[in-house]
């Protein structure tokens, strides 16, 4: 399993859970939980940033259904995507 799979998984995985937002915390601490976890493959972080800004800029997330991801504004400085179906 591919790195941009186990991406889109999670994302899916996220829609489907009510919680349609996903944050640079959960591209850098949680994604790499989730694979080794459910996938029993480990990447390191900067593997699954790479791979989200390459999904991203190629809206590749519409494989999965998503429309849009919409950058949110917040008062920190970790970047959140609200996904759009």
């Amino acid at each position: 399993m591919t790195t941009k799979e186990i991406i889109l998984k999670y994302l899916t995985n996220r829609i489907n859970e009510g919680v349609p937002v996903i944050s640079s915390i959960h591209i850098e601490t949680r994604l790499p939980e989730y694979g080794r976890v459910y996938h029993n493959i480990t990447r390191l972080p900067s593997a699954y940033s790479r791979t989200w800004r390459k999904i991203r800029e190629n809206k590749e997330y519409s494989e999965i259904g998503v429309i849009d991801l919409k950058e949110i504004s917040n008062q920190n400085k970790t970047k959140t995507w609200q996904i759009i179906t």
